[in-house]
């Protein structure tokens, strides 16, 4: 009989342990993990634990007070223009946008201001649409949601040259390849200026819980993956 009670305790010692494990250890890096698994990479993977961790003892985000940069910042630019936007045709064919080696997934909305990052990946309105020529232009939020959620650029900045970039709608598919990763200061423009190749560029904050850089990902659209 004592072997048995000695045996259940045993058990339960080690279950609990595994259970601390999972829930101190496994569950807060559960983004790193992902992450990990997605690019098969032992440095991205080592990186994003290091980001997850720091995460977890910055600030919370309503503890966080965001420079306030009004018209000179990139997204505040439009203040210049009068955008009215009548029809929003990417929402109404269901645009999205995928990085699915940093976990990132959301649709792609429209409107006449920044505030419309709020909600999801934001297209700059005086850029052009996915797979036309020029430079198409999205932005968005590193913590407005955090991970596991997809719906942010919280691991934009782990991107690499070369690496896919999936803008899919109802009716087209176009992938862009990664060329290039700049940091520029906010209210550099040139960012957001008119190309004559078929460019896409991805715009956020950075350093992560700061708006003291704009952290740019610049892609070109690889015309085989241009229509299925």
């Amino acid at each position: 009989m004592q072997k048995v009670i000695k045996s259940t305790i045993t058990l339960f010692l080690i279950l609990l342990i595994i259970g601390l494990i999972f829930f101190l250890i496994i569950y807060p890096n559960q983004n790193s993990i992902i992450t990990g698994i997605n690019s098969f990479n032992i440095y991205a993977l080592s990186k994003e634990t290091t980001i997850s961790i720091l995460t977890q003892i910055s600030p919370s985000k309503d503890n966080y007070e965001e420079r306030v940069l009004g018209y000179t910042a990139i997204e505040e630019s439009l203040k210049n223009h009068n955008i009215v936007l009548e029809e929003k045709l990417l929402e109404d064919i269901d645009t999205k946008l995928k990085i699915e080696a940093l976990n990132i997934e959301g649709k792609i909305l429209q409107g006449e201001s920044s505030l419309r990052m709020d909600d999801g990946f934001w297209h700059f309105p005086i850029s052009p649409f996915p797979g036309q020529k020029g430079n198409v232009i999205i932005m968005g939020h590193r913590f407005m949601e955090l991970p596991p959620s997809k719906n942010t650029f919280f691991n934009l900045d782990q991107t690499k040259i070369g690496e896919r970039i999936k803008i899919t709608d109802k009716l087209s598919s176009y992938t862009y390849i990664v060329t290039d990763i700049l940091e520029v200061e906010p209210n550099d423009i040139t960012a957001i200026s008119e190309t004559e190749d078929y460019r896409l560029t991805l715009i956020t904050c950075t350093p992560l819980w700061t708006s003291e850089k704009r952290l740019l990902i610049v892609a070109k659209l690889d015309k085989l993956y241009k229509k299925v």
